[in-house]
């Protein structure tokens, strides 16, 4: 038995496979540049809403727990960015102000925070070390 290809088809597979790696370069380039996110998910679109208030607080007492073990606000950010926002354990509260829960993951730091989000302003209510 003799199997015939048939050139043409393979030939169309080609370019369309070479166009759509192109496009999807291109696309990713253009993306990258407006520095674009697509973060659909509710844990993302939580924590992007905490970090993008234009006031960030602490309250004295996470202040205190801070200083006390060294912590820097770059552990708390890295939590904004990576952490997991456990929405069973969460207060929503009435309507401008929303408290929520962010516990660690794999890739942030090893505390967990309890953050007040209002309109304007995020504040941290509590801080626990996770060991």
């Amino acid at each position: 038995m003799e199997f015939k290809f048939d050139t043409g088809f393979f030939k169309r597979l080609g370019f369309f496979l070479f166009g759509l790696a192109l496009g999807i370069f291109l696309l990713g380039r253009f993306y990258d540049k407006k520095n674009a996110s697509f973060e659909y998910g509710p844990n993302a679109r939580t924590l992007k809403s905490i970090r993008n208030k234009p006031y960030f607080e602490y309250t004295n007492e996470v202040k205190e727990i801070m200083k006390r073990n060294s912590i820097d606000t770059t552990a708390i950010n890295s939590l904004l960015y990576y952490g997991d926002v456990k929405f069973n354990k969460n207060n929503r509260g009435k309507a401008p102000c929303h408290t929520y829960l962010i516990e660690p993951t794999k890739k942030s730091a090893s505390i967990s925070i309890t953050v007040k989000r209002c309109d304007s302003v995020a504040t941290v209510l509590d801080l626990i070390i996770r060991n």
